[in-house]
């Protein structure tokens, strides 16, 4: 940079000052004795004048501060109320809910041990449908053929026992030795 161009460009200046309250305060303090020694009145009567201001601050201030504490009294007791109104519907809000999730939670659980029953019953007439068949005297893989479609393809998932590989039983057929069901 040239030093025209340092030139122009704009200076800043910071100022540091007191506060205005210690000026202000002074400056009250030094008015307050230049009125009190060119005052037209006596000693005597500007100390009266000076008590009787005293007195009044004195009164209106302890007018004052009642006066406040009966306005925050009212405040603190219409927040309390408010806060113990919204308290108590907060509660009454979780409460709801708290029903809401346990009927929800029952009504899923009812669902599922009608479905459970559901599919027994499937399973059942499945089996039913299977022994029909083998007692007819058709192969297992036949009667399987005539099984519901709908229904459970795993019969043993019950933890009944009979499981779709069980060989035929020796009192249900006359069979040979491979344990095959004779045809006559």
């Amino acid at each position: 940079m040239s030093e025209s161009e340092q030139d122009q460009q704009p200076y800043v200046i910071v100022e540091r000052r007191a506060s205005g309250v210690v000026a202000f305060v002074c400056g009250a303090l030094v008015g307050a004795g230049v009125a009190l020694l060119l005052a037209p009145k006596s000693g005597r009567e500007t100390q009266a004048d000076l008590r009787e201001g005293a007195r009044r601050f004195k009164e209106g201030t302890g007018e004052r501060l009642t006066d406040l504490r009966d306005t925050l009294g009212d405040r603190y007791d219409r927040t309390r109320d408010q806060v113990g109104t919204q308290v108590g519907a907060f509660r009454r809000n979780v409460a709801d809910r708290q029903k809401k999730a346990g009927e929800a939670l029952k009504a899923g659980k009812d669902a599922a041990r009608q479905a459970r029953s559901d599919l027994e019953a499937r399973v059942s007439e499945s089996k039913a449908a299977y022994r029909a068949a083998l007692a007819e005297g058709a192969t297992p893989e036949e009667g399987l053929d005539e099984a519901p479609e709908d229904g459970p393809g795993d019969e043993a998932a019950d933890g009944t026992g009979d499981e779709a590989g069980e060989a035929p039983r020796a009192d249900e057929s006359a069979g040979d030795a491979d344990g095959e069901a004779s045809r006559e």
